[in-house]
Protein backbone atom coordinates (compact mmCIF):
# COMPACT_ATOMS: atom_id res chain seq x y z
CA UNK A 1 0.00 0.00 0.00
CA UNK A 2 1.47 3.32 -1.06
CA UNK A 3 1.01 6.31 1.24
CA UNK A 4 -0.65 9.40 -0.14
CA UNK A 5 1.44 12.56 0.13
CA UNK A 6 0.24 14.73 3.00
CA UNK A 7 0.39 18.46 3.50
CA UNK A 8 3.83 19.89 4.05
CA UNK A 9 5.21 20.26 7.52
CA UNK A 10 5.17 24.04 7.07
CA UNK A 11 1.44 23.98 6.29
CA UNK A 12 0.67 21.96 9.41
CA UNK A 13 3.05 23.74 11.82
CA UNK A 14 1.15 27.02 11.80
CA UNK A 15 -2.06 25.47 13.08
CA UNK A 16 -0.99 22.72 15.42
CA UNK A 17 0.63 22.27 18.84
CA UNK A 18 3.66 19.95 19.13
CA UNK A 19 1.58 17.03 20.45
CA UNK A 20 -1.00 17.40 17.71
CA UNK A 21 1.71 18.01 15.10
CA UNK A 22 3.19 14.57 15.83
CA UNK A 23 -0.25 13.02 15.36
CA UNK A 24 -0.72 15.15 12.21
CA UNK A 25 2.40 13.66 10.67
CA UNK A 26 0.85 10.21 11.17
CA UNK A 27 -2.46 11.26 9.63
CA UNK A 28 -3.24 9.68 6.30
CA UNK A 29 -5.47 10.66 3.43
CA UNK A 30 -7.78 7.80 4.42
CA UNK A 31 -8.11 9.26 7.91
CA UNK A 32 -8.87 12.78 6.68
CA UNK A 33 -11.31 11.37 4.15
CA UNK A 34 -13.03 9.39 6.93
CA UNK A 35 -13.70 12.66 8.79
CA UNK A 36 -16.03 13.58 5.95
CA UNK A 37 -17.95 10.33 6.32
CA UNK A 38 -18.16 9.93 10.09
CA UNK A 39 -18.51 12.64 12.72
CA UNK A 40 -17.44 10.09 15.33
CA UNK A 41 -14.15 9.50 13.44
CA UNK A 42 -13.56 13.25 13.27
CA UNK A 43 -14.11 13.63 17.01
CA UNK A 44 -11.83 10.68 17.87
CA UNK A 45 -8.92 12.41 16.13
CA UNK A 46 -7.01 15.19 17.93
CA UNK A 47 -6.03 16.61 14.55
CA UNK A 48 -9.61 16.32 13.33
CA UNK A 49 -10.86 18.13 16.42
CA UNK A 50 -8.30 20.88 15.84
CA UNK A 51 -9.51 21.49 12.29
CA UNK A 52 -13.16 21.28 13.33
CA UNK A 53 -12.48 23.77 16.16
CA UNK A 54 -10.83 26.18 13.70
CA UNK A 55 -13.87 25.86 11.44
CA UNK A 56 -16.25 26.49 14.36
CA UNK A 57 -14.21 29.50 15.45
CA UNK A 58 -14.78 30.96 12.00
CA UNK A 59 -18.52 30.40 12.52
CA UNK A 60 -18.39 31.96 15.99
CA UNK A 61 -19.56 28.71 17.58
CA UNK A 62 -16.37 27.17 18.94
CA UNK A 63 -17.89 27.11 22.44
CA UNK A 64 -19.54 23.82 21.48
CA UNK A 65 -16.33 21.90 20.81
CA UNK A 66 -14.52 23.65 23.66
CA UNK A 67 -17.28 22.49 26.02
CA UNK A 68 -17.19 18.95 24.58
CA UNK A 69 -13.39 18.80 24.98
CA UNK A 70 -13.58 20.15 28.55
CA UNK A 71 -16.08 17.39 29.39
CA UNK A 72 -13.74 14.77 27.91
CA UNK A 73 -10.89 16.14 30.02
CA UNK A 74 -13.11 16.11 33.12
CA UNK A 75 -13.98 12.43 32.56
CA UNK A 76 -10.25 11.56 32.50
CA UNK A 77 -9.61 13.29 35.86
CA UNK A 78 -9.26 10.91 38.82
CA UNK A 79 -8.53 13.38 41.63
CA UNK A 80 -11.84 14.23 43.37
CA UNK A 81 -10.79 17.78 44.28
CA UNK A 82 -9.69 18.50 40.72
CA UNK A 83 -12.92 17.00 39.38
CA UNK A 84 -14.93 19.41 41.51
CA UNK A 85 -12.74 22.36 40.49
CA UNK A 86 -12.88 21.50 36.78
CA UNK A 87 -16.65 20.93 36.96
CA UNK A 88 -17.15 24.39 38.44
CA UNK A 89 -14.96 25.95 35.75
CA UNK A 90 -16.92 24.16 33.02
CA UNK A 91 -20.15 25.37 34.58
CA UNK A 92 -18.95 28.97 34.78
CA UNK A 93 -17.41 28.93 31.30
CA UNK A 94 -20.13 27.15 29.33
CA UNK A 95 -23.36 26.61 31.28
CA UNK A 96 -23.85 29.81 33.26
CA UNK A 97 -26.19 32.28 31.57
CA UNK A 98 -23.58 34.93 32.41
CA UNK A 99 -20.91 33.27 30.30
CA UNK A 100 -20.07 34.75 26.89
CA UNK A 101 -19.37 31.16 25.72
CA UNK A 102 -22.66 29.71 27.01
CA UNK A 103 -23.69 26.57 25.11
CA UNK A 104 -27.29 26.02 24.05
CA UNK A 105 -28.89 23.46 26.37
CA UNK A 106 -32.53 22.67 26.95
CA UNK A 107 -34.12 23.27 30.36
CA UNK A 108 -34.25 19.53 31.23
CA UNK A 109 -30.49 19.19 30.79
CA UNK A 110 -29.84 22.42 32.72
CA UNK A 111 -31.87 21.02 35.64
CA UNK A 112 -29.80 17.81 35.57
CA UNK A 113 -26.57 19.82 35.59
CA UNK A 114 -27.77 22.02 38.46
CA UNK A 115 -28.61 18.90 40.50
CA UNK A 116 -25.25 17.32 39.62
CA UNK A 117 -23.34 20.43 40.68
CA UNK A 118 -24.34 19.91 44.34
CA UNK A 119 -21.71 17.13 44.42
CA UNK A 120 -20.03 17.20 41.00
CA UNK A 121 -18.52 14.05 39.55
CA UNK A 122 -16.53 13.43 36.39
CA UNK A 123 -19.86 12.66 34.69
CA UNK A 124 -21.76 15.76 35.83
CA UNK A 125 -22.12 17.01 32.25
CA UNK A 126 -22.74 13.74 30.38
CA UNK A 127 -26.28 14.67 29.30
CA UNK A 128 -25.17 18.13 28.20
CA UNK A 129 -22.14 16.76 26.38
CA UNK A 130 -24.34 14.31 24.47
CA UNK A 131 -26.73 17.12 23.55
CA UNK A 132 -23.90 19.33 22.26
CA UNK A 133 -22.35 16.40 20.37
CA UNK A 134 -25.68 15.85 18.60
CA UNK A 135 -26.01 19.58 17.89
CA UNK A 136 -22.55 19.71 16.31
CA UNK A 137 -23.19 16.50 14.36
CA UNK A 138 -26.48 17.72 12.91
CA UNK A 139 -25.70 21.41 12.48
CA UNK A 140 -22.01 22.29 12.20
CA UNK A 141 -20.54 19.03 10.88
CA UNK A 142 -22.37 19.06 7.50
CA UNK A 143 -21.13 22.62 6.95
CA UNK A 144 -17.58 21.60 7.90
CA UNK A 145 -17.61 18.71 5.40
CA UNK A 146 -18.80 21.08 2.67
CA UNK A 147 -16.43 23.87 3.66
CA UNK A 148 -13.51 25.29 1.73
CA UNK A 149 -11.30 24.45 4.72
CA UNK A 150 -12.08 20.72 4.56
CA UNK A 151 -11.84 20.62 0.76
CA UNK A 152 -8.47 22.37 0.93
CA UNK A 153 -7.28 19.86 3.51
CA UNK A 154 -8.30 16.93 1.29
CA UNK A 155 -6.70 18.64 -1.67
CA UNK A 156 -3.43 18.99 0.22
CA UNK A 157 -3.36 15.19 0.37
CA UNK A 158 -4.11 15.00 -3.35
CA UNK A 159 -7.63 13.75 -2.65
CA UNK A 160 -9.94 16.29 -4.30
CA UNK A 161 -9.69 19.34 -6.45
CA UNK A 162 -10.15 22.66 -4.66
CA UNK A 163 -13.37 24.43 -5.45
Amino acid sequence: MELEPGPSLEQAEGLLSDEILIEWLRTSFDEVNAWGVSFERLMKSKVGQKYFAEFLKGEFSDENILFWQACEELKRERNAEKVEEKARIIYEDFVSILSPKEVSLDSRVREIINANMVHPTAHAFDEAQAQIFTLMQRDSYPRFVGSQMYRKLLSSFGGVEEV
